[in-house]
């Protein structure tokens, strides 16, 4: 049992200064004041002046076990490690394959995030990659869904790019029902993960596949939203026609995107934010040809946040793209994740008010920093 005294917190709604128990993995009771008698218990005080906490970041599109490959073998990027984004506030992670489901397969994937969950960072993943038809686990992207856990849905899935297999309107609301039904037997809400390129046709297959209404657009979360002027605009329409979420990477020109957003929007409550850390960033000719690649850093829920509240807004507010908006978008929320409430998962990040910088991270329960 673990004892938070006097701390501001945003639930992602502004709190005053509470005490927080937190047995266990979760949070069992938040209050004025909180008095333990007859237990043991580790306290640690704060002062309300100079600390505030919110709910730990998550991550919907983090290429776990590395991505890349485009350039050959020497391209691959890294795998990651847990300590890495919990040091950057970020303690749920969604993993996914990329350009390269061959070298890269699901079952490595599987074990990377059961491996970030034995260091408690909440993890799960998607299965396919870019192509279609996908590759899976069981050889039924439904039975992966039902049987595995940690399976959310299907990604990411490439839209609109030179990399991926032409999915059409109809193979992917075939696809993405299945998903949706996966869902239902499971008891998640089962999501499509769409890559978005570059490519002439931007979302039309996403509008298409959801215009007669069967399937609700919640279901499919095109990223890289932001990476043109076309697209952005598409997923401004997608928003607003079809309630859909859009998710953009993290960059330095997210926090001018998002605050263009919500003058266009009139706010960010479909609009996620991710990092694509550890994912390949390849800048490719007119040919196709690829020219250069990096990965993907895993700091950019943490940039974000900083920059928004540089920017004016308030907290709550810039929770929204890199906590609760992907927690609603990705069914996580179901499971009291993008909130600190009772019952809700133990994970928070704490913050010097003055600096903005981390000085703890609590991840399930655990005291996983601590610059106090």
């Amino acid at each position: 049992m673990l004892l938070l005294k006097n701390l501001p917190i945003y639930s992602p709604a502004k709190i005053g200064a509470i005490d927080i128990l937190i047995c266990g993995q979760k949070i069992c009771k938040l209050s004025k004041e909180i008095t333990l008698e007859g237990v043991e218990y580790d306290t640690i005080r704060f002062d309300p002046e100079k600390h505030f906490a919110v709910p730990g970041f998550i991550d919907g599109h983090v290429h776990l076990i590395g991505g890349g490959g485009e350039g050959g073998y020497i391209t691959r990027t890294r795998e990651g490690t847990p300590e890495e984004f919990l040091n950057c506030g970020t303690t749920a992670v969604l993993g996914l394959l990329g350009t390269d489901g061959i070298t890269r397969d699901h079952t490595s994937l599987l074990a990377k995030v059961r491996a970030f969950r034995e260091k408690h960072i909440s993890a799960w993943m998607l299965t396919g990659s870019y192509r279609y038809p996908i590759k899976t686990i069981t050889d039924d992207h439904m039975k992966d869904m039902v049987l595995i856990p940690e399976i959310l849905g299907v990604g990411e899935l490439a839209i609109a790019d030179h990399r991926g297999s032409s999915v059409t309107a109809s193979e992917l609301k075939r696809l993405a029902l299945d998903i949706r039904v996966a869902g239902m037997i499971s008891g998640k809400k089962g999501v499509i993960v769409c890559h978005m390129g570059n490519a002439t046709e931007g979302m039309t297959a996403l509008f298409k596949a959801t215009d007669d209404g069967t399937l609700p657009a919640s279901h499919l979360i095109p990223t890289h939203v932001s990476r043109n002027e076309k697209l952005l605009e598409e997923g401004i329409r997608w928003i607003k026609e079809k309630h859909g979420f859009i998710d953009l990477t993290a960059s330095e020109k997210t926090v001018k995107v998002l605050d263009e957003l919500k003058r266009e929007l009139g706010n960010l409550d479909n609009v996620c934010v991710s990092t694509d850390g550890l994912g390949s960033l390849p800048v490719f000719d007119k040919q196709g040809n690829l020219k250069e690649l990096k990965a993907s850093p895993v700091d950019g829920l943490l940039k974000t946040f900083k920059g928004l509240l540089e920017q004016g807004f308030n907290i709550e507010e810039a929770l929204k793209p890199i906590c609760t908006v992907p927690a609603k978008a990705l069914g996580l929320n179901k499971w009291g994740y993008g909130s600190l409430s009772e019952n809700s998962p133990a994970s928070l990040a704490i913050f010097n008010t003055e600096t903005l910088e981390i000085e703890v991270v609590i991840s399930l329960g655990e005291i996983v920093v601590n610059n106090l």
